[in-house]
């Protein structure tokens, strides 16, 4: 058996590795600690980052769906939008053309109406109406022998549709010698 002395320098010496180990384990181990909690916090932040980054990305895909299917509406029921407003103006013109089929047009522009009439602006759609009723009250005025005043008037009401028209498309106003055509082709009335 070892020398009590030779035993206790060797407890001493292993409680002196044990402390220093343990000094450098616990060091180690709180670091350890430390940087798996910060690991785990980052980890949470890129998840609930990403959670975040990924809801605005749905939302904003959505969104940019919708205005595509808004879009492609609007793009597909263009060409019939523009196809009714160039009806409506062939319809008004026959308004104004041959004053002896000018029932004969109301009617058609009446017909024509109900079954167009969602294609149009709403300013296009109200003005057609008064542009066909004004050609309707001309007439009947003009058979009644009324006063320039009157038919005038009635008149002015059909003659006020191509400029809404045109407007309501974008497309520039009728030219001075359109509208002097126009004014020839009623005075013939």
């Amino acid at each position: 058996m070892p020398p009590l002395g030779a035993l206790l320098a060797q407890v001493a010496l292993n409680g002196l590795l044990l402390t220093v180990f343990g000094l450098v384990f616990k060091n180690y181990l709180s670091n350890y600690a430390s940087e798996k909690g910060k690991n785990l916090a980052t980890k949470e932040d890129i998840a609930s980052i990403t959670n975040e980054v990924e809801r605005i990305r749905h939302e904003y895909n959505s969104a940019l769906e919708q205005m595509r299917a808004q879009n492609q509406m609007r793009t597909a029921s263009l060409d019939r939008r523009l196809e009714a407003h160039q009806e409506a103006f062939a319809r008004w013109r026959s308004l104004v053309g041959n004053p002896d089929e000018v029932h004969k047009a109301i009617l058609e522009c009446q017909d024509w109406w109900e079954k167009n009439c969602l294609y149009l602006e709403p300013e296009v759609r109200q003005a057609f109406v008064e542009a066909y009723v004004g050609a309707n009250s001309r007439a009947q005025l003009v058979s009644a022998q009324a006063g320039s005043t009157e038919i005038l008037a009635a008149w002015t009401k059909v003659r006020a549709f191509p400029d809404l028209l045109f407007k309501a498309v974008q497309l520039p106003p009728l030219t001075p010698v359109e509208e002097k055509s126009l004014t020839h082709a009623a005075s013939k009335v």
